[in-house]
């Protein structure tokens, strides 16, 4: 494992709960229904990853490049002068997500894209979206030969997956292969709903962290880290 890469930013304390950041060479792998925090999560880290001068490359299915410059500026995460200096590398997957045939097409391509691999934390935002339901055996052996491969080159990788859009042979591989699994949910707690991340496996974590890391997220704010714990 790499040195440990730092997210921390002056704003909340989500760093201190991680153990101090995310290990060089992790697989981090960020699951949770529709609607738990996924994305925000990763946003959350994308900019913490910014802040502390690592390049990044951020696949969305979700946004727009427009769409995902204002969606950044509203939680209070300018990103605009990390795009311009291509310390970021935003790619829109959007279009894509309306045809299962381009998807099918899709993995080979995804794989093969060097600018993609090349920064030091590739986040994906989210991999059931981009990739069909199921992925046939040579195809997921070819992506967990990849991920590994980027892995032992101490570079981060964090993918987002709602388990319900992937079939559970392809979900468990994924869990099998991370190094840090994380499980988002949202819960009742003292009559609010809160979101909460649970750490469900931190291998090689190079501080404490926190099991329960309950959230919320404000606009102009953006992902505050609550005192009290989720049970």
């Amino acid at each position: 494992m790499g040195a440990l890469l730092k997210i921390q930013i002056p704003n909340d304390e989500l760093h201190r709960r991680l153990g101090g950041g995310i290990p060089g060479g992790s697989i981090v792998v960020i699951e949770g229904d529709r609607g738990t925090g996924k994305s925000i999560f990763s946003q959350r880290l994308l900019y913490g990853f910014l802040k502390n001068d690592y390049s990044v490359a951020y696949v969305s299915s979700q946004y727009t490049t427009p769409e995902f410059i204002n969606q950044m500026d509203s939680l209070g995460y300018g990103i605009i002068h990390e795009l311009i200096k291509r310390k970021l590398l935003f790619i829109s997957l959007y279009p894509l997500m309306t045809s299962v045939s381009k998807k099918e097409k899709f993995l080979p391509r995804f794989l093969g894209e060097p600018r993609l691999w090349e920064k030091q934390v590739v986040i994906i935002d989210s991999i059931s979206s981009i990739f069909p339901r199921e992925l046939k055996e040579e195809e997921l052996r070819r992506l967990t030969e990849h991920l590994k491969k980027l892995s032992s080159l101490n570079k981060v990788i964090i993918m987002t997956v709602n388990p319900n859009e992937m079939d559970e042979k392809v979900l468990s591989t994924l869990e099998e292969v991370s190094s840090i699994l994380i499980r988002l949910q949202v819960k009742v707690f003292g009559g609010d709903l809160k979101n909460s991340a649970t750490i469900v496996k931190y291998n090689n974590a190079m501080g404490i962290f926190q099991k329960i890391i309950p959230f919320r997220v404000e606009p102009r704010v953006g992902f505050i880290v609550e005192i009290a714990a989720v049970v």
